[in-house]
């Protein structure tokens, strides 16, 4: 490979270092006119990530380089999707009005965004998310994306509350509209 570069991830465990090798080569398809660009990549796993992109580029480090991280910043939006619909069930939703939905969707990014930034980001509620992950009370241990844990714990916890006898806002409010959704 022409360049190398090494990488190091933050997991629960400590630090993982990456030893990543990678180059790129302009190429076509068969039976296609466009220029594709296929970068390489070695040292994430036994086999080689292959990526194939429109993206024209210069073959610098610095060009190639940002094509890699514009993968692996899109992996962790995909990690993200996916666990917000795993963690909080979305797709066993059964809502009947297209409003409610986009409303039950606002308190769901809420509690995905209290749950990714404040408790997963931030260095002093690193105490608290300790506690959240073991009410989780997973025997095999936490997953690098530790959100599943984190999301576990906080139902584990809220499932402790008592909820207190009130009134539906729907019965207020027939149009299921929450406050400060529109």
């Amino acid at each position: 490979m022409k360049y190398a570069e090494t990488i190091i991830k933050e997991t629960r465990e400590g630090e993982k270092v990456y030893n990543l090798e990678f180059g790129a080569r302009a190429v076509r398809l068969p039976e296609s006119d466009q220029l594709l660009t296929l970068v390489v990549v070695k040292g994430f796993g036994a086999e080689p990530l292959l990526l194939l992109t429109n993206v024209q580029t210069s073959q610098s480090r610095k060009a190639i380089w940002k094509i890699i991280e514009a993968y692996l910043s899109r992996w962790l939006v995909e990690e993200a999707i996916r666990f917000m619909k795993q963690a909080y069930g979305l797709e066993d939703i059964r809502l009947l009005n297209w409003q409610r939905l986009k409303n039950m969707m606002g308190v769901v990014l809420l509690a995905l965004y209290f749950i990714c930034v404040h408790i997963g980001m931030e260095l002093r509620l690193a105490i608290l998310a300790g506690h959240i992950i073991t009410a989780s009370k997973r025997f095999y241990g936490v997953t690098e994306f530790f959100y599943y844990a984190l999301a576990d714990g906080v139902g584990a916890l809220l499932s402790r509350i008592r909820p207190a006898k009130m009134r539906s806002p729907l019965a207020e409010d027939p149009q299921g509209f929450l406050p400060g959704f529109t």
